[in-house]
């Protein structure tokens, strides 16, 4: 393990950990499996992004992850 990645990965473990305790998920393994698939896809896109980039794609991250769920219609 490199030190870039250790130091690109304390930002999206801090992020995770505050989105976790922010959010209520109905039922705690599919929450916690929706919260593991996006870290990994944030992840992914933090890799191949510039260096530059990474900051405004943090923040669009935590903005999407806090903003108030949608009740479906029905």
């Amino acid at each position: 393990m490199t030190i870039e990645l250790v130091l690109a990965s304390g930002p999206v473990l801090l992020v995770a950990v505050l989105a976790l305790r922010r959010r209520k998920a109905r039922s705690k393994p599919v929450g916690l499996a929706r919260d593991v698939r996006d870290l990994i896809t944030l992840r992914m896109v933090l890799r191949d992004a510039k260096p530059g980039r990474r900051e405004s794609l943090l923040e669009a991250h935590r903005k999407w992850r806090c903003e108030p769920t949608k009740k479906p219609r029905g």
